[in-house]
């Protein structure tokens, strides 16, 4: 494995000098530079320091310290070890403190007793140097002679870890700043003159304003209004007509126009929650007899009465199980002869407890027949067992409630045929009669039941080209070929079905057309551009159809029209007459 040249190790607060040494003596490089954090207790003893130096002298390296603690630098100088305030900074060993006793004093906790006849220069590796020893420096002499081969080999150190620079400079705050240089005054940045800059910004803004005033004034707002009333008059039109979505062109001899017809078929639903009742309780039975009362004659026995008649009771209604038959004679009772039958099983239309009559002597309506005939019995057994069902009640409810939006489809349609190219014509739009349906019939048990409706929607188009041909055919031959026709008046059109609805292809277009002189408007504009009132007048009034020209210009300032022709407005005056 290659040797480095150097290395950087950092040393934590906790570390034991042990640990450093260990570290030192661990690293293959020949220069370490010890990175201390603030205010390191290890290196507070001159112990620690002497032995720190001795061990990397054994082991042929060369130490640095990286701090800037001021309490450091004396022991560290006094001791021989090199130190740089951070990692990119010149190693130089510090000033030693001056020593008039043969004691010097480390640290309180640690102190250290040194022989006077000990020097430092096996420690410090100053043999051959020339440099004195501590215990040779006068009191007045600084430690600067300890500068010797080390400090000549250590002055090409180039601590280059600059990823650690950052963090070195952070923890030591208390590091005086460098002096700057002449060349760093040179290099001093130059403070810009704000106020120079802001009246030539205010300069610019204004004339970019000027500027855009000036396009607006000139260019945007200038406009024209060509007002132009003409001999031109109204003809009222009227076109019958045939839609036919199977032919593809018109045909002028039957006024046949090809039609195109599109549909829709629309779904709406609503649900409500049943409200019938059914009672599937025990039907009551009992037995009854008939009596048939005769006040004149002839006196015979009534035909027999079958069974399944209904006879109601408080508007209940009970069936005959089994024929009711006649006695051949009968019983005269006050005002009348009383045929009864034998006693026949009847039983409840439907089950319930009201069915139960109060005793066995009650009173029977037999309809369907004369007001003599009557019965007497009773019922009992009926119990009560009340459902909830759909009635017909909530299926009415249901579509009641459904509210199909025919408007919304017949802009849906409409826009359809403008897309196909064809002229929608709004009063063919059609709703079929809709097809109703129900998931639950009536008396079924369930708690709500969903009506359903389907309906179908239609609506015919036409080419508006081909409509134009019948309108103008029909102005043309009103009022001759001389006059042009400058408006067929389809935009205001009213259509209705020729045979009252009978066939909704069969319609009848009414318009109000317009026949005059034919003005072209784009030549008009072309013509006026850049030109002057008066100017634009004699143009205008050269067309020997035009009655009056009126030209306004704006704004107030404009003398002459725009040479834009999007910018000059041409309106022709509707016609004031008609021609019948």
């Amino acid at each position: 494995m290659a040797e480095q040249s150097k290395t950087t190790i950092y040393v934590d607060v906790d570390d034991e000098i042990t640990n450093v040494i260990d570290k030192v003596l661990d690293s293959s490089a020949k220069v370490i530079a010890l990175v201390l954090p603030k205010r390191p207790s290890i290196f507070q003893s001159t112990v620690n320091m002497k032995l720190l130096k001795r061990k990397s002298q054994e082991a042929n390296k060369k130490v640095v310290l990286v701090t800037s603690e001021a309490n450091l630098l004396p022991l560290a100088g006094g001791v021989g070890l090199f130190v740089a305030k951070t990692l990119n900074s010149k190693p130089e060993i510090p000033s030693a403190p001056v020593f008039n006793e043969s004691i010097i004093e480390a640290d309180e906790d640690e102190p250290l007793m040194i022989d006077q006849n000990e020097t430092l220069d096996k420690d410090l590796d100053l043999k051959n140097s020339g440099a004195k020893t501590i215990a040779q420096l006068s009191p007045s002499e600084p430690l600067g002679s300890l500068k010797t081969k080390l400090d000549k080999d250590l002055d090409t150190i180039d601590l280059d870890n600059t990823e650690l620079n950052n963090q070195s400079n952070d923890d030591q705050t208390s590091e005086p700043k460098p002096k700057k240089t002449k060349k760093d005054k040179k290099e001093k940045i130059k403070i810009p003159n704000f106020r120079k800059f802001k009246i030539i910004s205010v300069l610019v803004i204004l004339i970019l304003l000027i500027g855009i005033l000036g396009y607006v004034a000139l260019s945007v707002l200038p406009s024209a209004t060509i007002d132009i009333s003409t001999d031109s008059s109204n003809v009222n039109a009227n076109v019958s007509f045939t839609m036919d979505p199977s032919t593809s062109s018109l045909n002028l001899a039957s006024n046949t126009v090809p039609a195109k017809q599109v549909k829709v078929t629309k779904t709406y639903s609503a649900t409500v929650n049943s409200s019938g009742q059914q009672n599937n309780g025990t039907k009551a039975t009992g037995q009854v007899t008939f009596t048939a009362c005769y006040t004149q004659g002839p006196f015979v026995a009534p035909s027999p009465i079958p069974a399944g008649t209904g006879i109601t009771q408080n508007n209940l209604t009970y069936v005959t199980n089994s024929t009711a038959t006649f006695n051949p004679v009968g019983n005269a009772q006050g005002t009348c002869v009383n045929y009864t039958t034998n006693s026949v099983n009847i039983t409840a239309q439907q089950g319930g407890s009201s069915y139960n009559t109060q005793n066995n002597n009650t009173s029977f309506n037999v309809p369907g027949y004369t007001s003599g005939f009557s019965a007497t019995g009773g019922a009992s057994g009926g119990t009560d067992n009340i459902i909830t069902v759909v009635s017909q009640n909530d299926i009415t409810n249901a579509q009641n409630k459904i509210s199909p939006n025919s408007n919304s489809t017949k802009s849906k349609l409409s826009s359809q045929l403008t897309q196909d190219g064809y002229f929608p014509i709004s009063m063919t739009f059609n709703a079929s009669q809709p097809t109703v349906s129900e998931n639950n019939q009536v008396g079924s048990q369930n708690s709500s039941v969903t009506v359903t409706e389907s309906i179908t929607y239609t609506m015919y188009g036409v080419f508006k080209k081909d409509l134009n041909t019948l309108l103008n055919n029909n102005v043309v031959s009103q009022v001759g070929s001389s006059e042009s026709v400058l408006s067929t008046g389809i935009s205001n059109a009213n259509f209705s079905f020729t045979n009252g609805n009978t066939n909704p292809t069969q319609i009848t277009v009414q318009t109000t057309a317009v026949v005059g002189p034919n003005i072209n408007v784009n030549l008009i504009k072309t013509q006026s551009e850049g030109k002057k009132i008066a100017q634009i007048k004699s143009i205008v009034e050269g067309n020997s159809n035009v009655t009056s020209v009126k030209v306004t210009l704006s704004p107030f300032y404009v003398s002459s029209a725009p040479n834009n022709p999007s910018k000059i407005q041409v309106h022709i005056a509707k016609p004031t007459k008609t021609v019948n």
